[in-house]
């Protein structure tokens, strides 16, 4: 970090270290007290590359981070990016039991769905494991039965996967900032691209570890409604992602 050179801010430092899948710095510009982050690729499955083209084409259209300069620094290319005011619906969860919890989930799903009717030109979305049936490697030394008949389920229904959506590729609640109840910003464009809607969905309906909600049925009823209030998707499709997607999350933990 401290080898990084910006052009644009001469004197900054850290101040926090927000958990992410590449290193991820928030700073502070001496000069004028504000915030801004700084994004270093941490592995080869960064694509920095494709979340800044995206990033510069959603501006005025979503609420996103802008990019403020980007370089490479040791063979790796760092971004810097404005500071997006919010936090996570789960946080919010934890300190404030009093508020309306169906209301926010509601506009969960209604974000991602206004993401899926944005018309923009991009290749396809970079293609990972978890959208596809678990390698055998992943089960076959469980001999769980339970789990054979669910991979069994998932190859024999395999659905036609057609990339026509614009998907944001990794819709997770640690990806979206609210700010007194409203959606002020998503964040990580990194996997998005042309993909499948039915996929995305599934994603943003799989409970995470610490997460405070997608708990229950009704939660999950809530996003869809709220995605559908703007946009429709195929049922057997989206069982199908969900499943699958489970079946991942489930052999890893």
């Amino acid at each position: 970090m401290s080898k990084i050179k910006l052009k644009t801010v001469v004197d900054f430092k850290v101040v926090s270290y927000p958990p992410a899948g590449n290193d991820v710095f928030e700073c502070v510009n001496n000069k004028n007290n504000k915030h801004f982050i700084i994004k270093s690729e941490r592995g080869e499955f960064a694509n920095f590359k494709n979340e800044i083209e995206i990033l510069n084409k959603l501006q005025g259209k979503i609420k996103v981070p802008k990019v403020i300069e980007y370089g490479e620094c040791n063979n790796k290319t760092y971004i810097v990016l404005s500071l997006v005011e919010g936090r996570k619906l789960s946080d919010i969860l934890k300190s404030d039991r009093n508020i309306n919890k169906s209301e926010y989930i509601y506009k969960y799903g209604v974000e991602l769905a206004r993401i899926h009717s944005l018309k923009i030109k991009c290749d396809v979305a970079k293609l990972r494991s978890i959208n596809d049936i678990p390698l055998e490697e992943k089960y076959s030394s469980l001999n769980d039965e339970w789990v054979n008949k669910v991979i069994n389920y998932l190859a024999k229904n395999r659905p036609n996967v057609t990339y026509t959506t614009f998907i944001h590729g990794d819709f997770h609640y640690g990806n979206i900032l609210f700010d007194k109840s409203e959606i002020s910003g998503v964040l990580d464009w990194e996997y998005s691209g042309m993909g499948s809607k039915e996929q995305d969905i599934a994603w943003a309906l799989i409970l995470r570890p610490n997460q405070k909600f997608m708990i229950t049925k009704k939660d999950r009823e809530l996003f869809l409604k709220g995605y559908k209030s703007i946009s429709n998707y195929e049922e057997d499709k989206l069982k199908w992602c969900y499943i699958n997607g489970m079946m991942h999350f489930y052999l890893m933990n």
